[in-house]
């Protein structure tokens, strides 16, 4: 991390502003090892260049391990086509609509999406990443766009951005919140960020019409859950083989590979919501539809 981006971040718990407490390496501007110190008094690392911004409150690494080993071990130079046509066009036309914009990315996942929307002209961009793979987010954007995306790992229903230093104009949350373990409090933090003219992508795993579907998706996960990550990956890989020849989405197999490991894997929380919950989660969210697509929606502080 940057020195400068000190400013940016503050305690995920109480939202104290945060110091450099200890800095054991550093290139230039740049933190690579290190502690940060609230005023509180809690102490969090810096490692590799990312601010580990996690305590006993937030939500554990370890119930997104499979995202991790997902992060680290799939390829993911490819899906910017179907991130476009599926989720971005439908609700704001083009990826122009990050340009020169301040964005969180909650979720960053393999931080690909942070790198689409630096690459569409972001101004700046915050990839929040829970799991173990922040690092690997740090290796892809060191050589294209370090000085334009801050990773930091950190629990999204803790968010550890500082809103008084910085004006966030697009907050960014696309197939992560069902992952939580509160949604509705994972999403009301991410709105605590908008100001009146900030927009929010968001979308949440919904039932629609698929029980039965969900009910056997369900029963193959509590099947696959005594065995390891990468016993996983093999047997998605070879139900993908199977099932790719019937998908009516014609995305690319490597993306469609991805969704079957998605939905099968062992993370800890991962559930299909109804519209009802999804009304009330928008209500005590504060938030409210703008436009709305069959993948993703557009939203907006309702009460600003």
């Amino acid at each position: 991390m940057l020195k400068k981006w000190l400013k940016y971040i503050c305690d995920p718990i109480d939202k104290t502003n945060l110091v450099f407490h200890k800095i054991t390496e550093q290139k230039g501007e740049d933190i690579i090892l290190g502690t940060l110190k609230s005023k509180s008094g809690h102490i969090y690392k810096i490692i590799n260049g990312v601010p580990i911004l996690l305590n006993n409150f937030t939500q554990s690494t370890s119930s997104v391990d499979s995202f991790a080993y997902e992060w680290n071990t799939f390829d993911f130079d490819y899906g910017k086509k179907s991130w476009i046509n599926d989720v971005i066009k439908p609700i704001v036309s083009s990826v122009n609509y990050f340009k020169n914009k301040n964005v969180i990315d909650c979720g960053a996942g393999s931080g690909r999406q942070s790198l689409w929307m630096v690459e569409a002209g972001a101004k700046f961009v915050f990839a929040i990443e829970l799991s173990n793979s922040a690092t690997t987010i740090v290796r892809r954007v060191t050589n294209k766009f370090k000085n334009k995306i801050f990773v930091i790992q950190a629990d999204i229903e803790h968010l550890p951005i500082n809103k008084n230093k910085i004006n966030i104009d697009i907050a960014y949350c696309v197939n992560v919140i069902q992952h939580t373990k509160n949604p509705i409090k994972s999403t009301g933090e991410i709105s605590k960020l908008l100001n009146k003219n900030s927009k929010f992508i968001f979308n949440i795993y919904l039932l629609r019409d698929n029980k039965l579907k969900i009910k056997i998706i369900e029963l193959v996960k509590k099947l696959l859950s005594i065995l390891s990550t990468s016993s996983i990956r093999k047997i998605t890989y070879i139900v993908s083989i199977f099932l790719y020849p019937f998908w009516i989405n014609k995305h690319s197999f490597k993306e469609f590979w991805l969704d079957v490991y998605d939905l099968l894997g062992t993370h800890s929380y991962q559930k299909f919501y109804t519209e009802k919950y999804l009304e009330n989660l928008l209500i005590k969210s504060k938030l409210k539809i703008i436009k709305r697509s069959y993948y993703s929606m557009l939203l907006k502080r309702s009460n600003l």
